[in-house]
């Protein structure tokens, strides 16, 4: 993405992750930031917490947010998904809470980065840190995880477009299409 924070794009004459707060604030008290250049995202005025172990990914980045936040539960989302569905969110959020890890699954895959973790976790994902394991679900057979089926999902967007996420200039068009 021509070394833009894909969080930073505009979509729609706003930033993704603009569109994005709009909808975690309406759900949710406690809003941390996973960066750890925090620079560019100072101005959203929320907590910002960087990896404790760098180099992990996104793994690296469930495990500062873990341990940076205080609530029990937490809803993980990727900065680059501009269309967050408060319906979609509230879906994964208030699913069982006997659960340590609730994740969508579409096209028979799981979707670990628009999920919720519980604090629960920190002890599987550290071991896995700690193996040089650095896939989302690479903790999962540790802890309790509920899968929620493509079909209710689609019952809230029948497009899924809640999960697509930006990865090129031509994923910000619809369908790829740039004509």
């Amino acid at each position: 993405m021509g070394g833009v924070a894909k969080g930073l794009i505009e979509v729609g004459g706003r930033t993704i992750l603009d569109a994005q707060l709009d909808v975690l604030r309406s759900l949710f008290g406690e809003i941390l930031l996973i960066a750890n250049d925090p620079d560019p995202y100072r101005r959203f005025g929320l907590p910002i917490a960087g990896d404790e172990i760098p180099g992990c990914g996104p793994l690296g980045g469930l495990h500062a947010a873990l341990r940076a936040a205080r609530a029990q539960r937490v809803f993980l989302c990727a900065c680059d998904m501009p269309a967050l569905s408060a319906d979609a969110v509230r879906l994964v959020a208030d699913a069982d809470p006997a659960a340590d890890v609730v994740v969508p699954v579409a096209g028979g895959r799981p979707e670990p980065l628009h999920a919720r973790y519980a604090h629960a976790c920190l002890p599987a994902i550290e071991r896995a840190l700690d193996a040089g394991r650095y896939k989302m679900a690479a903790f999962f057979s540790d802890v309790r995880v509920l899968e929620i089926p493509e079909s209710d999902l689609r019952r809230i967007d029948p497009t899924l477009s809640f999960l697509r996420n930006v990865n090129t200039p031509e994923d910000l068009t619809p369908r790829g299409d740039n004509r």
